[in-house]
């Protein structure tokens, strides 16, 4: 457990954060608005709404070169998440036609394909474990299809995607832990030699998928193209946090829906209100609890002195619930104003807004569709299991079960 400040002792390994988060962040925000911590390391935390956001837009003070995890990167080691502009500029850009909203429309009726192929796996069953059998297939499937890996690899991925978040919250970082050391060995392993491949083959002057992985190997920024530890790069960021967010985000959307049945009736009497869960759902239970800056300068906030280049943890979800920018912040209503609604901190703020949020989106609203159409009867059937990344917040495993046949 981490130092304790004004009464309130925090740290993102405390079992007690990571099974109340909304009830820490409330005391965080009240009597702490900026914590250090000391567990693993040392870091502070900075919780009120408009202290996020306003730090998150201020990038020459709340730097990004040292990663957003709690160790510290190398400056100039990472991509977007661990670089401020120019540079991050200059990668945005060199992904970004991937990410337009026209070519994420395009995918829109393999999607649905795919979650009622999901379904239809299920066969005579009437029940199963939504995350592994249904939340975590759909983000990493479309991974695939992005980046061009066979769609028999996905299991080889699921078990990598976890262990690289959860050092996010450690100070060891990729050297963490054995299972952290393996999950990074094995993905290096697998997409240096796929990325190697596909650069012969464009080389070699054969015809290649239009992925995104060609545009990364021919996109030019200025006259270079990018570095192969920097594809490498890309393709490690895109896989954590293109599937396993969208994962949790279909979770906690479901878990929300099941656990409110009058927000479920509201949904089925007006199937309209769709856009409103997946925002409401960001907000209330923001998939990423938050990441790292480091600061630049000296900073004092609230009367806490931050020294230069120190860590500090920015806190999207306890933005999200904060009463000074949220009517009745704690109950989860899917009847808010959607342009409200997308003022929420989930996918960040400024120019490290989320480039792949309206894929996500995409992905969860076709995701819940499936669902309320095909197993209306849906219900819980036991009791979940959080995730284990410290900086996540959602569900590892998630039981549902139906009365009847799938439709």
């Amino acid at each position: 457990m981490g130092n304790s400040t004004e009464g309130v002792a925090f740290s993102l390994n405390d079992s007690r954060f990571q099974s109340s988060p909304g009830e820490v962040m409330a005391e965080l925000r009240e009597k702490c608005p900026v914590h250090f911590s000391e567990v693993p390391s040392a870091y502070f935390t900075i919780s009120r709404g408009n202290d996020v956001m306003n730090a998150l837009r201020d990038e020459m003070t709340w730097s990004s070169i040292y990663g957003p995890g709690l160790a510290y990167n190398k400056s100039g080691d990472g991509v977007l998440v661990s670089s401020d502009p120019p540079e991050h500029t200059r990668e945005r850009l060199a992904i970004s036609r991937i990410f337009q909203p026209s070519a994420i429309n395009k995918m829109e009726d393999d999607i649905r394909s795919l979650t009622n192929q999901l379904i239809d796996g299920f066969g005579e069953k009437n029940a199963c474990d939504l995350i592994k059998d249904y939340a975590m297939p759909i983000p990493l499937t479309v991974m695939c299809w992005l980046l061009g890996t066979p769609i028999e690899d996905i299991d080889r991925f699921r078990r990598w995607v976890l262990p690289m978040a959860e050092a996010v919250a450690y100070s060891g970082g990729r050297e963490a832990s054995d299972e952290v050391r393996l999950a990074y060995s094995n993905f290096f392993e697998y997409f240096g030699s796929h990325i190697t491949k596909r650069a012969n083959t464009l080389s070699s002057g054969a015809m290649v998928p239009d992925d995104l992985l060609t545009q990364l190997l021919t996109v030019e920024r200025g006259n270079e193209r990018l570095t192969h530890k920097e594809i490498l790069g890309f393709c490690q960021f895109l896989l954590v946090a293109g599937s396993a967010t969208t994962t949790l985000l279909i979770g906690n959307a479901v878990y929300r829906l099941l656990e409110f049945p009058e927000q479920m009736q509201k949904l089925q009497k007006k199937k309209d209100l769709l856009p409103n869960v997946i925002e409401e759902s960001l907000r209330y239970d923001a998939p990423v609890h938050g990441l790292f800056r480091t600061n630049t300068c000296p900073v004092t906030l609230h009367n806490v002195d931050i020294p230069s280049n120190s860590k500090v943890y920015m806190m999207f979800g306890s933005a999200n619930r904060d009463s000074d920018l949220w009517e009745d912040p704690d109950e989860f209503n899917i009847s808010r104003k959607l342009d409200d609604l997308k003022r929420h901190t989930a996918f960040g703020v400024g120019t490290h807004y989320c480039l792949g949020a309206p894929l996500a989106r995409l992905e969860a609203t076709i995701a819940l569709q499936t669902l309320l159409t095909r197993l209306p009867s849906m219900s819980l059937n036991g009791t979940p299991k959080n995730v284990k990344a410290e900086v996540l917040n959602g569900f590892e495993e998630l039981p549902v079960s139906w009365g009847d046949r799938p439709k």
